[in-house]
């Protein structure tokens, strides 16, 4: 994929924007930009000597209803970790796009941070990277499938925010 710059700048653009939906908290927005046969997963992570399969369930594997599920659970009021709801800023950078598995598909590997401001003087930075594969639909991009690593072995929290 090496040169194909409106390619790369149309993939930059789709994940800016997805950056400012989760801020503005439009979360069936953000649902609408994920496929039906999606899969968002947040692996769990140790740091060890050697590559080694990582211990145990992943900290997050979710399928689309289930993201569907997450986003309704926040918007009755009595996901009491999101009441109020947290202020955030997500920050995309470092993106890199390489062929996918079929034609329509690319992978895009990006970095970013996240600041989340809850509960008065509550606040949490997340930093990682994604691995997404989006897949074009109707002549627009959807994430087919998102693999979130986070830089951290230990969390400060739950997790009760999107990356």
């Amino acid at each position: 994929m090496t040169g194909n710059w409106e390619l790369k700048q149309e993939l930059e653009d789709f994940l800016y924007r997805e950056a400012h939906i989760l801020d503005e908290h439009r979360l069936e927005d953000w649902l609408d930009l994920f496929t039906e046969d999606a899969e968002y997963l947040v692996p769990l992570r140790e740091y060890v000597q050697g590559d080694v399969a990582p211990a145990g369930h992943p900290v997050i594997r979710d399928d689309k209803a289930m993201l569907t599920v997450r986003v309704h659970k926040d918007a009755t009021g009595f996901s009491h970790v999101e009441t109020p709801v947290s202020m955030t800023c997500h920050l995309i950078s470092n993106v890199v796009v390489d062929e996918g598995p079929t034609a329509d598909e690319v992978e895009v590997r990006s970095a970013f941070t996240v600041r989340q401001a809850r509960k008065l003087r509550d606040e949490a930075w997340w930093a990682g990277r994604r691995h997404d594969r989006l897949r074009r639909v109707d002549g627009g991009w959807k994430i087919a499938r998102r693999e979130v690593h986070l830089d951290s072995t230990v969390l400060p929290r739950g997790i009760a925010i999107f990356f």
